[in-house]
């Protein structure tokens, strides 16, 4: 059996294995999508007796749809673990070669001379504008394409702002991003892999985003970085001044500071919360575990979806940067955001139920 047959064989293997679930764990039940049920079936109940029993029935069909839904969810997904498997094939190949694990193939090379032939032939080739990418720091180099991966880092519109002039010198090292999606569930994992360094103990990172429903993140799991003294970019000292006994002394603090590196670290959803009292503080706290979460996803997500597979377009500098700041585009920019095609996003199970003209339906 050709490599390839048996890449198809291992995918096709991950479309129609059947999940397996651990009766111990408790499943996990987005609380927005809880209370909303909730919200739906006391408007409902509270509902003159001469209509109740229309919405009761609008509503047992609207769960039939979002059955279907969630069932479509699952076929979807296994058929995107079935490709990534697939994909990974290829990621293999291309971080051997980016590395300078393995040299380019003469039948690679003939490959592409033959593409070349066929888009050069085209009406307009010539006229076509190119930015010129700088490979002077490799030209002298007999093998692989160091700092591949910072570059296709820094040119990616929103992942460019979570490195810091600290993170540059580190992440130059960085050799792979690897994605691994979950066999249960719809989470993924992120590895990154680096050469062997003086900044860190270990040469591989991880980032988890545990997910049983789709676009639902319950955890971030990260990896605990055993930095070398001085080299932890994630902190920074600061002179404060404080009085003490009636003097004023300058003491020096370590703090959090911004990194790229901050995205390794492990966030869960607070308990806090669950409970019928909570203050001011505990509710601040989850807000900001909510908003950290969101933020490593939105990031985890950029990475996954555009600079694992796009990461060649990144380094080259062809994709062009969405332009900030510009509320008149809005529109226009989510229509080409991606030139790929997207699987559709269905409302949320158990969304508001809206009147004729779009209100929320209420009783008088």
């Amino acid at each position: 059996m050709s490599t390839t047959e048996a890449a198809a064989a291992e995918g096709q293997a991950a479309a129609t294995t059947e999940p397996t679930t651990n009766p111990e764990e408790i499943p996990f039940k987005d609380p927005e999508s809880a209370e909303m049920e909730l919200k739906i079936s006391k408007d409902i109940n509270a509902m003159p007796e001469e209509v109740k029993d229309r919405f009761k029935a609008l509503k047992v069909l609207t769960d039939q749809l979002h059955d279907l839904d969630e069932e479509e969810d699952v076929a979807y997904r296994a058929i995107e673990r079935k490709y990534e498997i697939l994909y990974g094939h290829v990621y293999a190949k291309r971080a051997a070669l980016v590395k300078g694990e393995t040299q380019p193939e003469e039948a690679t090379i003939a490959k592409f001379e033959e593409m070349k032939t066929k888009l050069t032939a085209e009406e307009g080739y010539d006229a076509v504008e190119v930015p010129i990418c700088d490979v002077k720091d490799i030209q002298n180099t007999t093998k692989g394409v160091s700092g591949f991966w910072l570059r296709a880092l820094l040119a990616h519109t929103s992942l460019q702002h979570e490195v810091s002039e600290k993170d540059r010198s580190i992440l130059a090292y960085l050799e792979d991003i690897r994605l691994s999606l979950h066999e249960t569930g719809f989470g993924f994992d992120l590895t990154f892999a680096f050469e062997s360094n003086s900044y860190f103990t270990g040469t591989e990172l991880k980032k988890q985003f545990v997910m049983t429903k789709p676009n639902v993140v319950e955890k971030c799991v990260g990896t605990t970085i055993e930095w070398a003294a001085g080299s932890d970019p994630t902190k920074e000292k600061k002179k404060k001044k404080s009085k003490s006994g009636g003097k004023t002394k300058t003491v020096t603090k370590t703090v959090k500071c911004d990194s790229f590196f901050n995205f390794f670290e492990s966030v869960e959803a607070s308990e806090v919360g669950k409970d019928a009292m909570v203050d001011e503080d505990d509710d601040d706290e989850e807000n900001k575990i909510g908003e950290q979460m969101d933020h490593d996803f939105d990031m985890g997500n950029d990475i996954k979806d555009d600079l694992v597979p796009l990461a060649l377009e990144y380094y080259l500098g062809v994709i062009e940067k969405e332009e900030e700041d510009d509320d008149e585009d809005d529109d226009d920019d989510d229509d080409d955001e991606d030139d790929k095609p997207k699987k559709s996003k269905k409302p949320a199970k158990g969304g508001p139920q809206k009147g004729p003209n779009g209100e929320e339906c209420k009783q008088q």
